[in-house]
């Protein structure tokens, strides 16, 4: 068994065969008519002689063509590598550097990047296809190669099985250097049915993703939770507020996961009233903390009979859930199939109700195999056979987990992660710039964003914000840029030369 299975499944299933599976745009495919794309698209990948192990890119918005690279993939062995498509070539070179893709699938949108990478990355690419129009001259087009192949089940020299890398999801890392997530096809399935069980997806289920696929929310767990069950998966291109109640009303949606940031916006929506969300069962909110007003709100407006907050990270997909308003500010408690402890540095647990505070820490069959190419940083997360989050938190006399304190130094910035120690690296190159720490602000918009904290040079020529924008761009994704700068006599740290982060947030109130 393995992930791929299951679009031969629901192909021949008599309740789901001839039923919809995705919606994007005015187009849709049945799950027959899906299998057989997604099988022209393995074997194409298989004549152009990859094998199992081999990585295959994608650079994609939320679509049709994403899951039918992913689920080829998943047929074949070869491991499925999503990409943040907000990442600035330079980025994306690193990724294409620790992975060597030996295919790669983009939206034309992105002609522009892909060109620039094709300058910083020059090593071999056996296959590369635009999905859409305009094609650039150095891609075939997707829909022409993928004719050239047949539509039968592909002959798999070895099949995958459900310890095999499925997938690398690239997350931040603490260092600067960004970290491969190596995901088994164990971990989807888990994943996958947690998140049924916890979120009453089934048959019925219509769910939109909004989220970016290159995220785990949109792809892990909403998307695939909802084709398990034979569900109908509506994709949203481009993320608008407006565009998401439509959705929701003109096709029933029944089901809808999203980060804070994106429900206040769909709050806010002049004429919010006049959509029809009634099909709506279950709303998920995740990647920030959410705050009690918006809770609130949704329940109020969006008058949902199932709200679930949910906790978790890209490396385990989510581990604790909070239904509806219980227990507010909480994480939750453990998902259905999920061991969640709170550890002290001895390795014991925190005593429930004490105030006692430690690390959140998960076990199972849903955690990853490891990070690509990066054993030390695998082993440290990896530690006593426990996933440490890097979050620390108290549990109630209930076993509800209450997150404190962020032990790494992470930023959340509209549901994406910014690491401190990666914006840091790149202003330091700025020549106005002596020293430098960035940390998060609380913004009504997006939850947090960035806050550089710097020591210049010569405090009679400052760096503005102007200068810091056009200095990091192509350097950085937007989203990481700091929106504030805030000019200090020193950067306190350790003897070992660790920024004092604990110390610079209490004095220039950080989130």
């Amino acid at each position: 068994m393995n992930v791929g299975n299951w679009a031969t499944k629901r192909a021949v299933f008599p309740l789901t065969k001839d039923k919809t599976a995705f919606v994007s745009g005015d187009r849709s495919l049945t799950f027959t008519e899906f299998n057989r794309r997604v099988n022209q698209v393995a074997n194409g990948l298989l004549q152009a002689g990859l094998r199992k192990g081999d990585r295959v890119a994608a650079l994609l918005f939320n679509s049709i063509e994403f899951m039918e690279v992913y689920f080829a993939c998943a047929k074949t062995g070869f491991i499925f590598i999503p990409l943040n498509f907000r990442l600035t070539p330079q980025e994306l070179q690193w990724i294409f550097t620790d992975t060597n893709p030996r295919a790669f699938f983009f939206h034309p949108e992105f002609s522009g990047t892909v060109g620039q990478l094709r300058e910083l990355y020059r090593e071999p690419v056996e296959v590369l296809a635009t999905a859409g129009d305009p094609v650039p001259d150095f891609s075939a087009p997707y829909e022409e190669w993928l004719s050239g192949f047949g539509e039968g089940e592909p002959e798999v020299p070895e099949p995958p099985d459900m310890e095999d890398p499925q997938m690398i999801m690239y997350t931040s890392g603490t260092t600067g250097r960004a970290k491969g997530a190596v995901l088994p096809h164990r971990k989807t399935f888990w994943n996958t049915f947690n998140d049924a069980l916890e979120l009453l997806f089934d048959l019925t289920a219509v769910s939109l993703v909004s989220i970016p696929l290159f995220h785990s929310g949109g792809l892990n767990i909403i998307t695939m939770p909802t084709f398990y069950v034979g569900g109908t998966i509506i994709f949203q291109r481009f993320w608008n507020p407006e565009e998401a109640l439509s959705l929701i009303e003109r096709h029933r949606v029944t089901h809808f996961g999203a980060v804070p940031t994106m429900l206040q916006m769909m709050l806010d929506v002049l004429g919010f009233e006049k959509y029809d969300l009634s099909s709506l069962k279950g709303v998920g909110i995740g990647g920030a903390p959410a705050s009690r007003e918006l809770l609130d709100r949704i329940v109020e407006k969006m008058k949902v009979p199932l709200l679930i907050q949910v906790f978790g990270c890209t490396e385990t997909s989510i581990v604790l859930s909070c239904s509806n308003m219980e227990k507010i500010g909480s994480a939750g408690i453990p998902m259905f199939h999920a061991e969640v402890k709170v550890l002290k540095e001895d390795g014991t647990e925190v005593t429930p109700g004490s105030g006692e505070v430690g690390e959140i820490c998960t076990r199972g069959p849903y955690v990853m195999l490891g990070y690509w190419n990066m054993p030390e940083e695998t082993a440290e997360a990896m530690k006593g056979g426990w996933f440490h989050y890097g979050d620390l938190a108290t549990v109630d006399e209930d076993g509800y987990i209450y997150v404190v304190d962020r032990k790494k130094d992470m930023i959340i910035s509209g549901g994406e992660n910014i690491y401190p120690a990666e914006v840091e690296k790149v202003l330091m190159e700025h020549p106005k710039v002596k020293d430098v720490a960035v940390i998060g602000m609380p913004d009504e918009k997006w939850g947090e964003v960035g806050h550089a904290l710097v020591l210049l040079e010569d405090p009679q020529d400052p760096l503005t914000m102007e200068e810091m924008e056009a200095f990091c761009q192509g350097k950085l994704a937007r989203y990481k840029i700091p929106k504030k700068i805030t000019f200090v006599e020193a950067i306190p740290r350790t003897l070992t030369g660790k920024i004092l982060k604990k110390e610079l947030r209490k004095m220039y109130g950080g989130a």
